[in-house]
């Protein structure tokens, strides 16, 4: 499994390394090298594949330049964003196969996909990735807020993939080149596709109906994948039972009053932590609720200084979203699928704060659910946006809905069991 980018893009795939792991296969698992202690914690001996991520997301290049007003500049940091860490993706990936020997299957993410399948295909194993949210072209799903129908659909994702295409095809066919393969032309999901790959789509169906049928077999929803309980207490997190818990004082002030709203951005660099507390503050005061803020991977600790009523609005390090959300009422997050998943399962509606990426398109869905709004992650620490926007989602209706839609979501046991069971099937296949 060579797994790369943040905590997002790695932890759910865990989970299915445990759980093919679980049924005797032999799983190496490279990731990210500031991933290494999370996936050590879990028991998998991991290597360090690529590049660390939150230097990454912390950079220039994607904290300045991907945000420019200068067109020029934007495109070339997406260029660049979009390649990077290619070259020890590659260097490394070779490497763990010739360690392991006699490996049957590349296991990825969406990102580094297109370097992994080039291995895959120079080293002839089979290919398979696991996606978070739909990134394919379908009639189902829009990936631009305000598109309708299924013919308009497929044209914005016809016109993405080129973009994405032409972002990526000089820095792929490096890759390929470097591989002692041949340069090409079409892009890399017709290229999957041809080649019998499969792409596991790790979100639940119930948010994208009619996708699972679209798609078939090649492209299996499985349901959002999550860790267990053993494993999640493995991680030490403030909320995980015994053994964690960062702020040993979390589970009293949760139970000292009415569930509160969460608030976290996971990996996502939140520009003015100070300003965030205090919107967050601001809000709580204005809707006479709590707040629980977790910084993620942001350093808050000059965030929760003498301004917030610490009654009122309390910050911690990382926490269990599994054990926490659901002592909650609402949450404010920067539309991740893990995060989203978290929440959902927790039965909880949502702000999301999103960032770029694949968030607006959790925000849309939520939105279109019932259970949530959307705002870009920026003007939250405007005077009243944070405050206007959980206005719209703390009422009983919304509520209701999101338990409902809470309790029909795939039971992750089902989810991870379903991924390992299509990966499996590919391994079996090729053999």
């Amino acid at each position: 499994m060579a797994l790369v980018g943040s905590r997002g893009d790695v932890q759910p795939a865990l989970a299915v390394a445990l759980e093919l792991r679980r049924r005797g296969h032999e799983v190496v698992t490279g990731v990210a090298p500031n991933l290494v202690p999370l996936a050590g914690r879990l028991g998998l001996d991991p290597v360090p594949l690529g590049i660390d991520s939150a230097a990454l997301l912390g950079s220039d290049l994607v904290r300045r330049d991907m945000r420019s007003a200068h067109p020029v500049r934007r495109v070339r940091a997406l260029r660049a964003v979009a390649s990077a860490g290619w070259d020890e993706l590659r260097t490394g990936l070779l490497a763990l196969l010739d360690d392991v020997g006699g490996a049957d299957t590349v296991v990825t993410g969406l990102l580094g996909q297109e370097v992994a399948a080039a291995v895959a295909e120079r080293r002839g194993l089979a290919m398979a990735a696991l996606h978070y949210c739909p990134v394919r072209a379908n009639g189902v799903v829009s990936p631009v807020s305000g598109v309708r129908g299924p013919g308009a659909t497929r044209a914005v994702w016809a016109l993405g993939e080129r973009v994405r295409w032409g972002l990526t095809r000089r820095a792929e066919n490096a890759q390929r080149a470097e591989l002692g393969l041949g340069g090409t032309r079409v892009h890399l999901p017709t290229r999957l596709r041809d080649a019998g790959a499969v792409e596991v789509q790790a979100y639940d169906p119930a948010l994208a109906p009619g996708l699972a049928d679209e798609w078939g077999s090649g492209r299996p929803l499985t349901g959002f994948l999550a860790l267990d309980d053993d494993a999640r207490a493995r991680l030490g997190e403030a909320g995980a039972g015994s053994g964690g818990g960062l702020d040993a004082g979390l589970d009293g002030w949760l139970d000292d009053g009415e569930p509160p709203v969460y608030v976290g951005f996971g990996s996502m660099p939140v520009a003015d932590p100070a300003a965030l507390v205090a919107a967050v503050d601001a809000a709580c005061a204005d809707l006479g609720v709590r707040a629980l803020v977790s910084a993620g991977w942001n350093d808050f600790s000059g965030a929760a200084g003498p301004g917030p009523d610490a009654k009122r609005v309390r910050v911690v390090g990382a926490v269990d979203h599994a054990a926490v959300l659901p002592r909650c009422r609402a949450a404010v997050h920067h539309g991740g699928a893990g995060t989203t998943a978290a929440a959902l399962r927790a039965g909880l509606p949502a702000v999301v704060g999103w960032y770029s990426a694949d968030q607006p398109m959790w925000g849309d869905l939520l939105r279109g659910a019932g259970v949530g709004v959307a705002r870009r992650a920026s003007t939250l620490t405007r005077p009243g946006v944070l405050a206007g926007a959980l206005a719209e989602v703390l009422d009983d209706a919304t509520a209701a809905r999101a338990a409902a839609l809470g309790a029909r979501l795939v039971p992750a046991d089902r989810a991870v069991a379903a991924a390992a069971d299509a990966l499996t099937r590919l391994s079996d296949d090729r053999a």
